[in-house]
């Protein structure tokens, strides 16, 4: 996937001011490499901010975002198979 970002003047000049004060003179990271990183650390951010909101509610309230985006199901069941071995026939996973 590719993001365009189209900067004016001033805020190509900023982010040339920023990149610089981040990577010195002598960084050798080009503008792509150092977008994905600010980009990544803006998520990680987010995310951040977002877990510590939700840590901060009810489980009324999770449970009611939660239903509101789609997330919640009444039962979640996975089918694992379990593999067969020459002593046991019931072989249980470990983890």
């Amino acid at each position: 996937m590719k993001i365009y970002i189209k900067l004016t003047k001033e805020e190509s000049s900023k982010w040339n001011s920023i990149k610089g004060a981040v990577m010195g003179n002598e960084g050798k990271m080009d503008d792509g490499d150092f977008a994905k990183v600010m980009l990544f650390r803006g998520l990680n951010g987010f995310m951040d901010d977002l877990n510590k909101a939700m840590d901060e509610m009810s489980e009324e309230e999770k449970a009611e975002i939660l239903k509101e985006a789609g997330a919640v199901d009444d039962e979640v069941t996975l089918d694992i198979p379990v593999a067969e071995d020459e002593d046991n026939e019931n072989s249980e996973i470990s983890g």
